[in-house]
């Protein structure tokens, strides 16, 4: 399955980065936006791993 057809939730992606989901809904509630992009479906905010990928490797790239 590509990237691009797995969407995670904000409790998948705080596992994946070891944060509370809190930090995820405060970044998504700043202006301007931090984190990756996200979409609200039916209520519930999904992250494109895609996006989450790309967002990570953005942070890399800074870091170097």
């Amino acid at each position: 399955m590509s990237d691009d057809r797995v969407w995670l939730t904000r409790d998948e992606l705080g596992e994946r980065w070891r944060i509370k989901p809190k930090t995820l809904a405060n970044w998504a509630a700043s202006v301007p936006l931090k984190g990756p992009r996200f979409v609200k479906v039916g209520g519930y905010v999904r992250y494109s791993l895609a996006d989450v990928v790309a967002y990570e490797d953005a942070l890399l790239a800074e870091a170097a």
